[in-house]
């Protein structure tokens, strides 16, 4: 039997492209053949090839907040994107495609329906964007990570890698810690202005009382580790980008962070107190991620209108390593575990059913 053939579409931001090569990691271990299509200008680009995935690049731009120029072109370029995914469906012949989000998805996913190759759509977030819900009307299966994102959707969550899954349960990391609370800062891999800004001052207020390791991202690297080492901060870690984030994880009593998608389940998953600070979407697509996790007292949502030194200082003194640890377990019971797996079962069914009909 001939090896069955996929093509992953995701890019733009860790958020669509982790979970993605999860899912195609498990598969090239069933004996699955892959090919992704991704931006040469996004971090698909780099990190998909380091996995030996073949990844094809099409020339796409994104609408939301587009230029005018870009809004009158939109069409051509969405057309030319189309086609562009078109020839390789044409060329490759895969069995099925998995829209996993980017700006990839809306062409691919409308080539894949074109083609007639079965089309499953992954929604990360709790709010489903403009793309997803228009594709959701044509493709094969529908699958989300929390209920209600998308009509008649499974729900399967977010894949995490297995680094993730084989973190200690809380119960388990916080027996016998002692010394400053552990405060875990991520701003997701580009870092967020925000948290570099208030955190180092929160920190130095809190210096008895806290410990920080600190994600700034690559562009805001040089001066957020400045800030601390003018302050005397020294026993604090600052990083552009947490390459091992299961260890931070582990290491962590509390994380304070964004709430994408991801990094929700990530959360979830591991069992974590978290503060959350969610990027001002329209939509309030980020708050909407990490409500439920507030609604059982697991985390503090604070808009970012409202973050502010004084209010993140009064928040971390109220808290202790009991309270956290009570928190943490909260957060752990959302979490949904064995997303991979039901993907690829996903997967395996619908390919089985198209070779059953067409033999």
């Amino acid at each position: 039997m001939l090896p069955k053939k996929i093509i992953i579409l995701a890019g733009g931001s860790g958020g669509h492209v982790f979970p993605a090569l999860t899912i195609a990691r498990c598969l090239i271990k069933k004996g699955w053949h892959i090919n992704w299509i991704g931006t040469r200008n996004k971090i698909e680009s780099e990190i998909v090839p380091q996995y030996g995935i073949k990844i094809h690049f099409i020339k796409i731009k994104g609408l939301r907040n587009a230029s005018l120029k870009n809004l009158i072109f939109s069409p051509i370029y969405i057309l030319s994107a189309y086609y562009q995914v078109k020839k390789i469906i044409k060329k490759w012949s895969p069995d099925i495609v998995l829209g996993m989000g980017g700006y990839v998805s809306g062409p691919g996913g409308v080539a894949a329906w074109n083609s007639n190759i079965p089309l499953i759509l992954h929604e990360q977030n709790k709010i489903a964007g403009i793309t997803n819900r228009w594709l959701s009307k044509i493709s094969t299966k529908n699958i989300q990570a929390s209920p209600g994102a998308l009509t008649d959707a499974e729900v399967v969550g977010n894949p995490v890698c297995q680094s993730i899954l084989d973190i200690p349960l809380p119960e388990n990391r916080f027996k016998n810690r002692n010394g400053p609370l552990r405060v875990l800062v991520i701003g997701g891999s580009q870092g967020a202005s925000i948290l570099n800004y208030i955190i180092p001052k929160v920190s130095l207020l809190l210096r008895e009382k806290i410990i920080v390791w600190h994600q700034t991202g690559y562009s805001a690297f040089q001066e957020t580790k400045k800030t601390y080492q003018q302050n005397g901060l020294n026993n604090n870690i600052v990083t552009c980008f947490i390459k091992n984030i299961a260890y931070a994880y582990e290491w962590a009593d509390i994380v304070v962070c964004r709430s994408g998608a991801l990094t929700v389940s990530e959360i979830s998953i591991v069992g974590l107190a978290a503060i959350f600070v969610p990027y001002p979407h329209k939509d309030k697509q980020q708050h909407h991620n990490a409500k439920e996790l507030e609604k059982i007292g697991a985390a503090k949502i604070i808009d970012q209108s409202n973050f502010n030194i004084s209010l993140m200082v009064s928040i971390l003194n109220s808290l202790d390593r009991k309270k956290l640890f009570i928190m943490s377990k909260k957060a752990y019971s959302l979490g949904i575990r064995d997303s991979t797996i039901k993907i690829a079962d996903i997967i395996d069914g619908i390919t089985q059913n198209n070779i059953n009909l067409t033999c």
